[in-house]
């Protein structure tokens, strides 16, 4: 196609002068990141998901130098990362290269308005407003970018192969540095460890991000598994569905584990005729938590469970921001600035004593407590619309053997499980991947109902109703 010659033919020109113009100024750094950026640019041209995946298979392993301003692996992950990947989905649809089935809904001007919500709200309440913008741009304004650019992309069949391959790939080592960080810590750097014996937590800064990442993968895991004929392929599909089941119990976390186990009950209503796989899959995971190295953790999770100090803090913590909620309702306290005002909120509740400092642990409560009921409501109103969306047109079309909504189903049992383990942390402060893997997912939602509203769409090139294994 003449146009993509002529856009790869205008980028090498570019990495060149941006290349030689460093080069000269002495700035050899550049220059290196320039010879590096040229062919990526082109492989994205080319194969829009291949940056995606990129990012995915990248991030995990830097997310503690994505918490440090000056590390170049911000900029060139996340700040200029994603928005370079969607830019170059506007420039590809424009010059014709791949056409993109994206449409504006009324949802994107919703998350629109959301963000020049908090731009204002900063503008108006953050002591340093510079230091805040930069943090919301990061926090939020980056992952929302994910629910455009997977729309915009329009995966296909190809393209959700390779997300299942990068979630076997991602189970694999997490679920292994996680069993490691049991029975050999010492073979793994401290940044991954967390609190060895206590927390499993594979690369990540916490056990709900470690669980939310292996919950995510193992239900697209599973959705393979099902959806071939190849019983090796199958059985391998169920182990690494099985490890990340293992993972999830070794975080012992109690909001990762309520997550992970409605996610899998709505598995078991999704697939009914193959419930005995499950339990199954259940039982060596049992035998293996029995018999095997980590033997001992069944006492650990009793006495995690029936441990209340972390709770009574947080039910302390969710009560300050309710009643922060209540005395500005509208406008919130200011993004951030949650930590500045909640002690003053605090009281007895109930029989619970008054339990001072700790931080918020509802990603939700805090985001109303500081931008307020509005805003909160943009935030909200894609998943709630597409919840509504996916309904009506499965009631429509349910019958229907173009859609394949078991893969629908498949990831709103994925947003379910993130959405508890939100109620369980305050992700959006904490982790850009996780509430980047949040826009992700619903924005695979939103590409597959987008090929099913207009009638006249041709419908066959369904990513779900392609996928084969």
């Amino acid at each position: 196609m003449l146009a993509s010659r002529v856009a790869l033919v205008l980028v090498l020109l570019v990495g060149a002068f941006a290349a030689g113009a460093a080069v000269a100024n002495g700035y050899w750094q550049v220059a290196v990141a320039a010879a590096v950026a040229v062919p990526f640019v082109v492989v994205v041209l080319r194969t829009p998901f291949a940056g995606l995946l990129a990012w995915l298979l990248l991030v995990p392993y830097f997310l503690e130098q994505l918490t440090v301003d000056v590390h170049p692996a911000v900029w060139a992950l996340h700040r200029i990362g994603v928005p370079t990947l969607l830019v170059l989905m506007i420039v590809n649809h424009t010059l014709g290269i791949r056409p993109s089935p994206f449409r504006l809904r009324g949802y994107d001007l919703a998350l629109v308005l959301f963000l020049v919500a908090g731009t204002i709200n900063i503008l108006a309440l953050a002591p340093i407003p510079s230091r805040m913008i930069a943090a919301f741009y990061d926090q939020l304004a980056v992952p929302i970018m994910f629910f455009w650019l997977i729309r915009a992309i329009g995966p296909r069949r190809s393209d959700i192969n390779l997300l299942v391959l990068v979630g076997i790939w991602t189970i694999a080592v997490q679920a292994t540095i996680g069993i490691l960080s049991w029975v050999a810590p010492s073979v793994l750097p401290a940044q991954w460890l967390g609190r060895a014996g206590e927390r499993t937590i594979g690369t990540f800064s916490g056990p709900a991000i470690y669980t939310i990442t292996l919950v995510l993968f193992a239900l697209l895991a599973l959705y393979a598994a099902m959806s071939t004929v190849d019983m090796r392929k199958r059985l391998l599909l169920v182990g690494i569905v099985v490890a990340a089941q293992l993972g999830v119990v070794l975080s012992l976390s109690r909001g990762s584990w309520l997550g992970a186990g409605l996610a899998m009950l709505g598995v078991g209503l999704v697939y009914r005729r193959q419930i005995s796989g499950f339990a199954i899959a259940a039982a060596l995971l049992a035998l293996i938590l029995g018999l095997g190295p980590v033997g001992g953790l069944a006492s650990v999770a009793q006495e995690r469970l029936t441990t209340v100090d972390t709770i009574e803090a947080r039910i302390a913590t969710d009560d300050a921001a309710v009643r922060m909620i209540r005395d500005q309702p509208l406008t919130g306290f200011g993004y951030g600035n949650f930590e500045r005002f909640d002690e003053r909120y605090k009281q007895r509740v109930g029989d619970i004593p008054l339990i001072l400092g700790g931080s918020a642990h509802n990603t939700y409560l805090n985001m109303l407590a500081e931008l307020g009921i509005p805003a909160t409501l943009l935030y909200l109103s894609p998943p709630m619309f597409l919840v509504v969306l996916s309904y009506r047109l499965w009631r429509r079309q349910r019958r229907s053997t173009l859609v394949d909504w078991r893969f629908i189903s498949i990831l709103w049992l994925a947003i379910l499980d993130q959405f508890v383990v939100n109620n369980f942390l305050e992700i959006i402060h904490s982790s850009l991947w996780a509430t980047s893997l949040w826009w992700l997912t619903l924005g695979l939602i939103a590409a597959e109902l987008e090929r099913l509203r207009p009638p006249q769409r041709d419908r066959s090139g369904s990513a779900a109703a392609a996928l084969s294994w």
